[in-house]
């Protein structure tokens, strides 16, 4: 009886734990310092590579950079569409990309610009 009473406790108790910690796994990107800004570089580096393979939180990663939603173009585009700007080295500078979701249900960017600095 002992036993049963210190099992159900026992999980009770896991219960709780599980729920106040969120369950695990959490957002991947809550690592990323939420002022950091694109450099030159990254940008650079980021148009150099494949890009246009990768989905908004896999492209906050690979910058280590937290993008902001555009939500009047995201609006403007309508369903399915997602527009970001990625913060650059000053306040006229950023990294403005055009998401599209596939068929799949993925959201892959169809266009990136920049705007100044990255420009020089």
């Amino acid at each position: 009886m002992k036993k049963k009473l210190l099992m159900i406790i026992m999980a009770i108790v896991l219960c709780f734990t599980m729920a106040a910690c969120g369950g695990g796994g959490g957002d991947a990107n809550s690592d990323i310092d939420p002022n950091a800004t694109v450099t030159k570089e990254q940008y650079e580096k980021l148009s150099a590579d494949k890009w246009h393979e990768l989905t908004p939180e896999e492209m906050e990663r690979y910058l280590e950079v937290r993008y902001v939603e555009d939500e009047e173009s995201t609006k403007s585009w309508g369903k399915g569409y997602l527009v970001v700007d990625f913060p650059g080295p000053d306040e006229d500078s950023y990294i403005h990309v055009l998401f599209k979701e596939g068929d799949d249900g993925k959201m892959t960017p169809s266009s990136m610009s920049a705007t100044g600095k990255f420009l020089d």
